[in-house]
């Protein structure tokens, strides 16, 4: 039964994924084609809908061996995460004759026992954010900055991967993730961002922390550091998208995307007008399949679209150059030589500028690969954070 258990839970690992993009999606269904449905007879339609009821997704599932309509690149991007999972379950009618639906209910229990703790936290400007804990309060706290607009599932690997050893503590970006949508002209600063993450701080009762950026996030993280230094002990930033003036080093890709996301966050109408374009299925030619779902969510509909390129486009332009001389904490800074999206020679800036920085350059890996949370990496972080916890007197 190992082998039902295990889909079990992969199953339920992806519903999750998926749910925060489907929940934004106006369809009432999602199409799962697979040419072997043949074989697979109502035991890939039953668990399906197993999972998908355990796990609270709106829509229902259809696994169909021809497609009845064409999706969007949303649509697709749910159902090729769906479609995977068929893949890699050869035996299903076996397994529901064996165990019925129990192994499924089994991993839906298991994964809300783990899942990061939700906490409500207000802001200075009256914003309701959502903050996610892991691990013992006890343990050195470590907040996590996560990368613009992405879904709390995104950094689920790392979340629970230094959950281990510390009490670690993230949160979901402003507006993008309330009920009703962003609020019409609300603050999106670099500042603002910041704030929220002293907001997250102090709603946890916590004075000081670790704090480990990704991507965008360590743009948010070398402000609030740089603001307030006497509330973090040391700081992770990895694979930053810096930006330093005239002077900036940017990859095509981090030029293209800083340029989409000035013109949306220039009004409403023309985020509108560009995130129609999203809807095409060549919108997700490079994005891997695993996080297609997290990586679209902040495109899914116009106000969504709108708000995170304001937030964003005030991250990409943000110039830390003045920041960088003031930090005196220790700091690790990571990168890879073949990080296409953000360019390595910002992180080695930062690493020169830094008074205590520790350059750590992987000689593979492209930008998403860092939510994969290898072994290597992992150790990484926590064997940083390890290091300053030894040395430093009265630490958490």
């Amino acid at each position: 039964m190992g082998g039902f258990e295990e889909w079990a839970a992969a199953a339920v690992e992806v519903f999750g994924e998926i749910k925060p993009l489907a929940d934004r999606l106006p369809q009432d269904r999602f199409e799962v084609v697979v040419k072997e449905h043949e074989h697979h007879g109502g035991a890939a339609q039953r668990l399906l809908d197993g999972v998908a009821r355990e796990v609270g997704l709106r829509q229902a599932v259809d696994v169909r061996s021809a497609p009845e309509r064409t999706s969007s690149s949303f649509g697709l991007a749910v159902e090729r995460r769906i479609r995977g999972l068929l893949r890699d379950a050869s035996p299903l009618e076996d397994w529901v004759r064996d165990a019925g639906d129990a192994p499924v209910e089994r991993a839906a229990a298991r994964a809300r026992d783990l899942a990061p703790r939700a906490v409500p936290v207000g802001t200075r400007d009256g914003q309701v954010l959502d903050a996610f804990t892991v691990g013992d309060r006890a343990r050195p706290a470590l907040l996590l900055v996560p990368p613009c607009g992405m879904p709390v599932e995104l950094s689920r690997r790392w979340l629970r991967a230094l959950g281990e050893d510390h009490f670690v503590v993230t949160w979901q970006s402003r507006g993008l993730f309330a009920p009703g949508g962003p609020e019409e002209g609300m603050a999106s600063g670099v500042a603002d961002q910041a704030d929220d993450l002293l907001a997250v701080m102090d709603a946890l009762d916590l004075p000081t922390c670790h704090v480990m950026g990704l991507c965008g996030g360590a743009v948010i993280a070398l402000d609030a550091i740089h603001r307030h230094p006497e509330r973090f002990e040391s700081v992770s930033l990895w694979h930053g998208d810096y930006d330093f003036g005239a002077d900036s080093t940017k990859t095509d890709h981090q030029q293209d995307v800083q340029a989409l996301m000035e013109l949306g966050a220039d009004s409403l109408d023309k985020a509108t007008a560009y995130q129609k374009l999203m809807h095409r299925p060549a919108a997700l030619a490079k994005i891997p399949e695993r996080v297609a779902p997290l990586v679209l969510y902040p495109y899914a509909t116009p106000a969504l679209f709108h708000h995170y390129c304001r937030l964003n486009f005030a991250i990409m332009t943000f110039d830390v150059t003045d920041l960088l001389g003031d930090i005196a904490h220790p700091a690790l800074v990571v990168t890879s030589r073949t990080d296409t999206t953000a360019h390595p020679a910002g992180s080695h800036r930062v690493a020169r500028e830094l008074a205590r920085a520790q350059l750590v350059e992987e000689p593979t890996g492209d930008h998403l690969s860092v939510f994969d949370t290898s072994i290597r990496l992992t150790q990484l972080a926590v064997d940083f954070v390890a290091a300053q916890h030894s040395t430093t007197p009265g630490h958490r």
